[in-house]
């Protein structure tokens, strides 16, 4: 045999083996330490990282038995995860909230008032009052919310001319919601209403104005509306409002007729200010004629909008006709919203779930049907695209739609791993959107299997989509997770950790050829039990919980090969558990990970070197 054809052999094979070994060796270091016992009883608020001395902070808060003090336990860290000092002391809690972003004690409890912007059951745009409770859970550093839905209000201008499809917007920072209504011109003009659009903004005194306009040629209905996303995770909604984003396809069928729009793939782009104000319209040839979109993320000026897609008839049906259900929420109400109200909402096509002391009379009832419960209904039909497009300058740069069939032929998975995750279109659903600096784009998926009606869904594979700067498909990647072995079931839970979705994270490596993706999961269920005592009475509440870790592994983003995936905590052979609320924190090229066991007396640290 000819021996350059073996030493080439041998280094080829060589090459393949170093490439396989960098990807397996993800750069993660780890140490444990003891908490005292203390802090253990207390929360961690957050890490404060100096950047300039290159040293970190785990803050854990306790309540102090002086009502403008809390007591505080200080952890200082360097980069290499050495534990440098120790602090113990009271600070007021007004020098508390200057120090640290992340304390948002308000006091132990407080009152708010909102509105929620519903249709009734005739289709009418309809308001209500809410009264919102907010009560300190020290132990978890966060407020538990607790919603009472007030009565039916009626607005200062009049609002009998609106039908309400979907397409709400609630601006908490000025206490305004912003909801896109469909104008009837006279009375039973059920066309007219689908071409013609105010966004209406009305403030708590249900004063309405018309903050702007939409006009169709041929009668339309919103089927995405949600807040714009994009990197600045730490500002949320509620205090940094975003743009909202409405998209609309045209409808047909019955009641429309010969007065659709002859290309049921016409769809249009909106996008409007937090103050109602149109920022952006156009039109669009959509690739099929059945796009949910379920997200719109901004990335360095350019908006990538992104979501499932069913073809069928292009030429003929329109989106009502493919689906035969609404796509967006007739509240803006979310689902934790109405069942702490007690109000229920409507089921999937008609009434139900009234919870009970609910007074259809009373005009409390919301019989608006919330986004949860629309994605239930859409989560189980099967698709047969999933398209993904980038808008700039006032138009779609790409709008591109791969077929399931394109998905499964270019399928990866860890060598570890027997079978790939079959991905059919059917049963599953996106979890989030990620970008490398290359411009690649990642989409994070999972699906699921439908249990018994009361309880839900069990979820097994992870999915991520490669797709490259124009849109083109490169990889889909499969991970599968088994749950089942920290289900619950010893503790009698009526959870498992398997009906909980996974949540996705990308880490870019130093030299961007690979990028590690860290998948919070469902690891045990925690069971919480409580006992308050009243006069002559005792009161026990049980509660179960799941607790999280990181699975972690790498991309390579070039080749397409995945490395094996790992949990936090393996190399010291204990179980640790994601700290709930700060358990993540970036200093220079490196990402630290803080959890706990589910005692709460050890901590483990997790280092991720992001420099190669």
């Amino acid at each position: 045999m000819n021996k350059n054809y073996i030493s080439s052999v041998g280094l080829i094979c060589i090459i393949l083996l170093s490439t396989m070994c960098a990807l397996a060796q993800v750069p993660i270091i780890e140490k444990e330490f003891d908490i005292s016992r203390k802090a253990k009883n207390g929360y961690l608020g957050g890490i404060d990282i100096n950047s300039e001395k290159q040293t970190m902070d785990m803050v854990f808060v306790l309540r102090s038995s002086t009502k403008r003090m809390v007591k505080r336990e200080v952890y200082t860290f360097d980069k290499d995860l050495n534990l440098l000092n120790t602090v113990k002391d009271e600070q007021a809690i007004e020098k508390m909230k200057t120090r640290y972003k992340w304390f948002n004690f308000k006091g132990d409890s407080y009152v708010s008032h909102s509105l929620n912007a519903s249709a009734n059951l005739t289709g009418k745009l309809v308001f209500r009052k809410k009264e919102i409770t907010w009560k300190y859970m020290w132990l978890l550093g966060n407020y538990n919310k607790s919603v009472k839905q007030l009565e039916k209000v009626k607005p200062t201008s009049n609002a009998e001319q609106y039908f309400f499809r979907g397409g709400a917007y609630e601006v908490e920072s000025d206490s305004t919601v912003l909801v896109v209504a469909g104008k009837q011109e006279k009375k039973g003009d059920y066309v007219g209403s689908l071409k013609h659009y105010d966004i209406l903004s009305c403030d708590n005194n249900v004063n309405i104005k018309t903050a702007s306009s939409l006009d169709f040629d041929f009668p339309n209905a919103p089927i995405y509306s949600g807040p714009l996303e994009d990197d600045n995770e730490e500002l949320t909604n509620d205090d940094f409002p975003r743009d909202w984003i409405l998209v609309f396809a045209p409808q047909g069928g019955s009641g429309i007729g010969k007065l659709a729009d002859p290309k049921p793939t016409n769809y249009t782009y909106v996008r409007v200010s937090p103050q109602g104000q149109i920022v952006e319209k156009f039109n669009f040839n959509s690739p099929t004629n059945g796009w949910r979109v379920l997200g719109a993320y901004e990335k360095e000026g350019g908006v990538y909008v992104y979501g499932s897609a069913t073809t069928k008839d292009p030429e003929s049906k329109y989106i009502n006709q493919v689906y035969k259900t609404p796509l967006v929420a007739t509240t803006s109400a979310d689902a934790e919203e109405q069942k702490e109200s007690s109000g229920g909402g409507i089921g999937k096509l008609g009434l139900g779930g009234l919870g009970k002391g609910i007074s259809m009379l009373g005009g409390t009832a919301d019989f608006g049907i919330n986004q949860d419960i629309v994605d239930a209904g859409l989560d189980e039909l099967k698709y047969t695209n999933f398209q993904i497009g980038k808008i700039s300058g006032g138009k779609f740069e790409f709008l591109n739609s791969p077929s399931i069939a394109d998905f499964e032929k270019v399928q990866a998975k860890p060598a570890d791993q027997k079978k790939f995750v079959e991905f059919d279109g059917k049963k599953f659903v996106i979890n989030g959107i990620f970008f490398t600096s290359a411009g690649d784009i990642l989409v994070n998926g999972q699906d699921f299997k439908t249990l018994s009606k009361n309880r839900g869904r069990s979820y097994k594979g992870v999915y991520m989509f490669q797709f490259d700067p124009t849109g083109n498909l490169k990889r889909n990647y499969g991970i599968f997770l088994d749950q089942s072995k920290t289900s619950g079931f010893f503790n009698t839970s009526p959870l498992t950790s398997d009906m909980i979705k996974t949540t996705s994270y990308i880490q870019e490596s130093g030299d961007k050829r690979s990028v590690y993706w860290l998948m919070r999961m469902a690891k045990s269920i925690h069971k919480e039990v409580n006992v308050d005592f009243g006069f002559n009475t005792k009161t026990t509440t049980t509660t179960w919980e799941p607790l999280f870790n990181m699975e972690y592994g790498a991309i390579n983003t070039a080749d397409g090969t995945l490395s094996d995936f790992k949990t936090l905590g393996e190399s010291e052979r204990k179980k640790f558990y994601l700290f709930k609320n700060a358990n993540t924190a970036k200093m220079g090229n490196y990402t630290f990970m803080f959890s706990e066991t589910e005692r709460g007396d050890k901590v483990l640290i997790s280092r991720l070197d992001l420099k190669n």
